[in-house]
This record gives structure tokens, C-alpha cells and sequence, in this order.
């Protein structure tokens, strides 16, 4: 069974259509590199899975069942994380620490 399965997903911006019915299906495990022109919808496509945008039109599914993330949260929960393209990094810590900035293991407060 395909760990995520996107089905006939489409996102419009008013009367533009940046994406336009995407299908496609990951295996556990599977690496999947995402290439094409500027303006393709590369961008789009990653934000719908990562929960910054939702879909006009289609499905997603984990494992089988049918998703719908109203926010990065909740596609985290699911396992999915991604990592931007950004200049603006911090650069007195390392590559791991930027990735995981704003997400670092907190312990309790107080005694």
C-alpha cells in the first residue's frame, strides 16, 4: 500500500490555475525528486502536502485514508515535513540546527 497517494489535485488562484489535476503515489521508503520550470507549480504542490495550502480540487491519503490538513501541524502529525529554500538562515548554528529552529526539544517549566 502507497504510504501517500495524491489524486486529481488542483489549485487555482482566481483565474489562475497553478496546478492542474496531480496524481501520484509514494511507497514507504521511496525518495521522490520534484523538478520542473519556475512557475510550474513545484512550490504549490509541496505547500498542499505540507498543510500551508489547500487543495481546489482532489484528494490526499496516508495510508490509505483519506486527509485534509488545515495547517502545517496537521500534516506534521502525519509525518510530513519539509524543508524550505531560504537564504535567511541563522548562520552562528549548524545545518541541523536550522532545520529543526523553532522546533527544538523543550523540557518543562518550573519545579
Amino acid at each position: 500500500m502507497s504510504r501517500l497517494v495524491l489524486s486529481g489535485i488542483s489549485k487555482n488562484y482566481g483565474a489562475i490555475q497553478a496546478l492542474s489535476s496531480v496524481s501520484l503515489a509514494l511507497e514507504p521508503g521511496e525518495v521522490l525528486g520534484l523538478m520542473g520550470d519556475n512557475g510550474a507549480g513545484k512550490s504549490t504542490l509541496v505547500k498542499i502536502i505540507a498543510g500551508n495550502f489547500a487543495p481546489s480540487a482532489g484528494e490526499m491519503r496516508i495510508d490509505g485514508q483519506a486527509v485534509v490538513f488545515n495547517k502545517p501541524r496537521d500534516a506534521q502529525r502525519q509525518g510530513i515535513e519539509v524543508v524550505y529554500q531560504d537564504l535567511a538562515l541563522c548562520d552562528n548554528l549548524s545545518a541541523a540546527s536550522n532545520v529543526f529552529l523553532g522546533r527544538e526539544a523543550m523540557h518543562g517549566v518550573g519545579p
